[in-house]
């Protein structure tokens, strides 16, 4: 073999290394990125989650102008984000957004309505974005894998103190 065939087959295996590292480096940048894009769609329908919750919550404590606030700022993320949800939650969430009228208006009057209306929007909204909704906020069912199990039934407190037995401390 001659020095400069000898060359070639190294600039040519050195191309090649180059090529599948490029190869494999892109397809894990590629996998990695929607991931990350998953993650912040998901991030996104859960503070809208959390928002709309708040609202409700200050509606339901008669504080309509910080739930007022509250929805505005809902509604208008989820007109942003709405082409990001899920197909089939696609129009659920019109719905409530064709809502947002009539609850900004009863949040601004202070009408005692606006907070069961907001309860309702809630869950409607965790069943369009696909969670139960019985499920607690977050996406995590209670003894689900990375959630905590429910509680058990915490131990019977003696009827009567007296007979409860000693504490001991330790020092």
């Amino acid at each position: 073999m001659t020095g400069a065939r000898k060359g070639l087959f190294v600039a040519g295996g050195v191309v090649l290394a180059f090529l599948v590292g490029f190869g494999w480096q892109f397809t894990r940048a590629h996998s990695l990125q929607n991931q990350l894009d998953q993650a912040q769609r998901e991030l996104t329908f859960q503070r809208m989650e959390a928002t709309l919750g708040a609202a409700t919550i200050e509606a339901q404590r008669n504080g309509f102008e910080p739930a007022r606030q509250l929805a505005s700022d809902f509604f208008t993320r989820l007109q942003a984000a709405a082409a990001q949800a899920p197909s089939a939650g696609q129009p659920q969430l019109q719905q409530i957004l064709s809502q947002r009228d009539q609850v900004i208006t009863q949040l601004s009057r202070g009408d005692a309505q606006a907070g069961p209306i907001l309860a309702d929007l809630f869950v409607r909204y965790r069943v369009a974005i696909g969670e139960s909704a019985n499920a607690p906020p977050g996406g995590t069912e209670p003894g689900a894998r990375g959630a905590p199990a429910a509680p058990s039934t915490p131990p019977a407190l003696p009827a009567n103190p007296s007979t409860a037995p000693p504490t001991t401390t330790r020092s």
